[in-house]
């Protein structure tokens, strides 16, 4: 019995739940393969376009037989100029079609479900009329019928690219702006103080589109170069302002902490005078209380041998003035 549950789900899957199909849709390749979605002028290039996932028998016309119907591709090839201008710290983007430049249109029927054709780019952004910081945008539409006849038709499938026209003339304004760039940036690197300045930040902008232009990415250049600009320039400037200023407010502490050493130093030295003359004092007295000292020990043994002298004078005299009294109580009684 476990073993018909999935045998059932299954079942269940493939007759009750409807069938989704695969939306038709455009393989589009040109070569040579545009790297970094980047045409280059003067060059011609093969396009090829493909349709996937078409099934006449899911259509309205699945009666119809191969010789019945074809294809029809349209691609239109347009060119548009846009660029920026900045103004009060603010940037604006503009887009304008060139009157004078006819789109490139080709169509071409086919009973199979892929076409090549040719495309030349016979202008570089000078001959289009850009200025230097404008740039020129291709895109290519792509549109495929189903044709039945003249006047019945459906649209399979649609698709719409878009590129950036790249020439010799752009690669030179890329690099002057990577060399201004350099030497801005290079300028603040090579400053002296501000410690807090974040350098690493404007250094990995500088190496990031030198990066960018030895890989041959133009594209990825003007967006590092028009971000540099508009933002990260007056970012660095700010940057440095600030970074000076937490220096100024740090030499000026360091200006008080000076004068305060300073201070300290003469009243330092002032003490010291006034100790040296204390010490010269003390000495003075020192010396002075040594010789009083000795002189008190000379009188002392002098003071002391004149007691001991008079102590035995009196003895003597004592004696003498016994002896001499005896002698006349003798006298007397004799």
């Amino acid at each position: 019995m476990k073993k018909l549950i999935p045998l059932a789900t299954l079942i269940f899957i493939i007759f009750v739940i409807p069938s989704v199909y695969a939306e038709p849709s455009l393989d589009v390749k040109i070569t040579p393969e545009p790297e970094f979605n980047q045409l280059w002028a003067y060059e011609t290039y093969n396009i090829n376009i493909t349709i996937n996932e078409f099934n006449i028998s899911e259509t309205d016309y699945s009666e119809l037989s191969e010789n019945e119907y074809s294809f029809g591709y349209d691609t239109e090839i347009d060119v548009n100029r846009y660029g920026k201008y900045k103004y009060g710290g603010r940037s604006a983007g503009y887009t304008i079609i060139i009157p004078q430049i006819d789109p490139k249109v080709v169509h071409i029927d086919s009973k199979n479900n892929s076409i090549t054709f040719n495309f030349t780019i016979d202008r570089d952004s000078y001959e289009y009329g850009l200025l230097p910081f404008e740039y020129l945008e291709i895109i290519i539409s792509i549109k495929v019928d189903l044709n039945i006849n003249e006047n019945n038709s459906d649209i399979i499938s649609t698709k719409s690219l878009k590129f950036t026209l790249i020439d010799e003339t752009k690669v030179e304004y890329f690099e002057g702006k990577y060399r201004d760039i350099r030497d801005e940036i290079d300028t603040v690197l090579q400053a002296s103080g501000l410690e807090s300045f974040n350098r690493e930040k404007y250094e990995n902008i500088l190496n990031e589109m030198n990066t960018t232009l030895a890989s041959g990415n133009y594209v990825e250049a003007i967006e590092i170069w028009e971000h540099y600009n508009e933002k990260d320039r007056s970012d660095m400037i700010n940057g440095m302002v600030t970074a000076s200023n937490t220096e100024f407010v740090e030499l000026e502490a360091l200006r008080d902490v000076e004068s305060q050493y300073n201070s300290l130093e003469e009243d330092f030295e002032r003490l010291q005078s006034e100790y040296d003359q204390l010490e010269n004092t003390y000495v003075a007295l020192a010396n002075t209380y040594n010789k009083v000292n000795q002189e008190l020990e000379t009188v002392k043994g002098n003071l002391s041998t004149a007691i001991t002298a008079v102590f035995l004078t009196a003895i003597v005299f004592y004696f003498l003035g016994r002896r001499g009294a005896r002698r006349e109580v003798e006298v007397e009684n004799a």
